[in-house]
């Protein structure tokens, strides 16, 4: 049998604390024996509408309703709060239960969404370049940032508890994220990914009793990557031009197309990555900077040209930003009258499409040089490549008919 306290607990609006709008705070008070203890809501109200009886909004209307579910719901809380205190063998006190109330007190505090996701970032902050990489942990923070602003938007508060979360709660965080934030669909389905992980954590060290991903399903859309075809290699291939910024984009965007190496991984790329075997053949073996998933990639003769045109030079190949290259490839596209987008991603499709598989190397030979964990990850691939030679072939239907 549970020993309850006996304290008071009301209501009171201050005439002293209006605002200009003519609303006053409604403040707790907690009377236990000789301590009393007051602090905000958190909420306003008009002046002329408090029922100070009652300790009630006056009125029917969607703002009076609202109110009065939230004080109801708050008298609930810091019932069930006292049941913890005394479950934890704690002395009641009003400041006791107002900590409480505020989830400070350490033993009994509840964990919050945002709690978890934070611990979840220190932990991979600490595990970068041993499994996990600085764009992961990028995203993480970024995943973060995006549910603070979205739970401060959606419900005006800083965090949010677990016993809270459900199935709308990420139904609303989706649809935020598509409307709000602008984001694609599969954009979307990246952060709520994110947030699946790190409730998935808690569940699995029995913060939560209920997974709310449990029946929400996370689908993402096919979406085609841009690959090069052999004809707009060639054009590019071919492309000179008397600006150096053009002519080195060139070099290192070839130079992915015959690697199937990411832009950080040819960043990264060092000497001690190149090794010649005993038939004389050179390869570059590299644990890949995102996955930590080795790659292993016979050096094609075009690719050992470029490395030793900037032989010398500081880095194995010349290194813009990102931003930077991506831009110089729009302009190189242009002069080349390749009506598609590039970027530098492009070419490490260019090269599991057009450069490998579509010249018959098998797809597990080219899962294993572009350092996916498995094969399925470089079967669409494979599907890009039939597509596209149905298509050409598609023109070819009524070249040779018989008349």
């Amino acid at each position: 049998m549970i020993n309850k306290s006996i304290y008071n607990l009301s209501f009171i609006v201050r005439a002293s604390k209006v605002n200009k709008t003519g609303k006053a705070p409604i403040e707790v008070l907690i009377t236990l024996g000789d301590e009393r203890v007051v602090f905000s809501t958190g909420k306003l109200v008009a002046l002329e509408s408090w029922n100070k009886d009652k300790q009630c909004v006056r009125g029917v209307n969607p703002e009076a309703v609202s109110l009065n579910e939230y004080l109801k719901n708050m008298r609930v809380r810091i019932y069930d709060e006292e049941l913890k205190l005394v479950k934890h063998g704690f002395a009641v006190t009003a400041t006791l239960l107002r900590d409480a109330l505020l989830n400070k007190v350490e033993l009994i505090k509840e964990e919050t969404i945002l709690g978890i996701y934070r611990k979840h970032n220190e932990l991979q902050f600490k595990q970068i370049g041993m499994g996990v990489s600085k764009g992961t942990y990028a995203n993480s923070k970024h995943g973060l940032n995006l549910l603070e602003k979205f739970i401060n938007d959606t419900y005006n508060r800083d965090d949010v508890f677990l016993r809270e979360l459900n199935r709308d709660f990420i139904e609303e965080f989706r649809i935020w994220l598509l409307t709000e934030h602008h984001l694609s669909h599969n954009g979307a389905v990246k952060y709520l990914a994110l947030l699946k992980k790190v409730v998935n954590r808690a569940v699995a060290n029995n913060k939560m009793s209920f997974n709310p991903f449990a029946t929400y399903r996370l689908e993402r859309q096919t979406v085609s990557p841009d690959f090069l075809t052999e004809e707009e290699l060639r054009k590019i291939i071919n492309f000179n031009s008397p600006l150096p910024r053009l002519e080195q984009t060139r070099d290192m965007f070839l130079f992915a197309c015959y690697t199937g190496l990411s832009y950080i991984d040819v960043k990264t790329l060092k000497p001690e990555h190149l090794e010649r075997d005993k038939q004389g053949r050179m390869w570059i073996k590299k644990h890949r900077v995102k996955t930590g998933v080795l790659s292993r990639i016979p050096l094609l003769p075009s690719a050992k040209m470029l490395l030793d045109k900037y032989a010398g030079n500081e880095t194995l190949m010349p290194i813009f930003s990102p931003k930077d290259i991506n831009l110089f490839l729009k302009d190189i596209a242009i002069l080349c009258n390749i009506d598609k987008r590039i970027t530098y991603h492009t070419a490490r499709h260019t090269f599991a499409s057009t450069v490998t598989l579509a010249n018959n190397v098998s797809l597990i030979v080219v899962s294993k040089m572009l350092g996916h964990s498995n094969v399925r990850m470089t079967e669409h691939y494979a599907k890009l490549v039939d597509t596209c030679i149905g298509e050409e072939m598609d023109k070819l239907m009524n070249t040779y008919t018989a008349e």
